[in-house]
């Protein structure tokens, strides 16, 4: 049997390391498509998780951040005495498999922040989980302290619910509570303090998901986004495929019009 010539082995190892380089790609593609996949159930439970809380709760979806000033409870858990959330004791829990546990999105993952606990996933208050929309900042924690009503909303496959979510902080990506609406929707809100950063994040192969209030999930580009940060020095949301997806019909936040 005839030994391979050095020539004929760089020549092997050249046409592999070119398959590589060609299929590489397609093999990340395919892996962040099935988690992808695993994120689009994970919202998908989450609505159904405040659908059914709003059930229970005379058709008022869940508050965001209720009693907001005293910064202890949100929708994904409540503050321990270390004052981090825990997510086991969010409203929704009772409402969602295992616990809770199955919210996390596997194309997320961070230390940083100080809203731990949502899972990679951002919640829309000013057009579902909150009633700022109506009272405006200046009304203080009435606005916080209750959802919106089912009937209130009055396009609800046009408005968003959860959305993969993340804020750019200077230092890297935290999680974070709110899904905050565009500065075109939050200026028609009375007395409101825009432009605030954005917080949907695009990471599945620059998609990212959202789910709306009457439980459709979609995959959704980037369509604006900033360079820069109101809060955070050093940030750079749309370096980071952190931005606002583009209304579809409508405002895609919330349009009570």
């Amino acid at each position: 049997m005839r030994a391979f010539t050095l020539i004929e082995l760089l020549v092997v190892i050249a046409i592999v390391a070119l398959l590589m380089a060609i299929l590489m790609p397609v093999f990340l593609q395919a892996r962040e498509q099935g988690r992808r996949s695993l994120c689009s159930q994970n919202l998908r439970q989450l609505a159904l998780a405040n659908q059914m809380y709003a059930q229970d709760w005379e058709g008022y979806f869940v508050p965001a951040a209720p009693e907001f000033l005293r910064d202890q409870r949100r929708w994904f858990g409540t503050r321990n005495r270390q004052g981090r959330f825990e997510p086991k004791n969010g409203p929704l829990v009772p409402y969602l498999k295992d616990g809770g546990l199955l919210r996390r999105c596997p194309s997320f993952d961070t230390a940083v922040g100080f809203d731990m606990g949502t899972g990679g996933y951002v919640y829309n208050e000013v057009g579902v989980g909150s009633r700022l929309w109506f009272m405006g900042y200046t009304a203080g924690l009435p606005a916080y302290d209750c959802g919106l009503a089912e009937w209130e909303i009055r396009k609800p496959a046009e408005t968003a619910m959860f959305a993969d979510g993340a804020l750019d902080i200077g230092t890297g990506l935290a999680e974070y509570t709110f899904l905050i609406a565009p500065p075109d929707v939050l200026r028609r809100i009375p007395n409101s303090y825009y432009p605030l950063d954005p917080s949907v994040h695009f990471r599945h192969n620059r998609n990212a998901n959202v789910v709306f209030v009457d439980g459709h999930l979609r995959a959704l580009k980037m369509a604006e986004s900033t360079p820069q940060s109101g809060a955070y020095p050093n940030a750079n949301p749309q370096a980071h495929n952190i931005g606002w997806f583009a209304p579809t019909t409508g405002d895609t936040y919330y349009d009570p019009e």
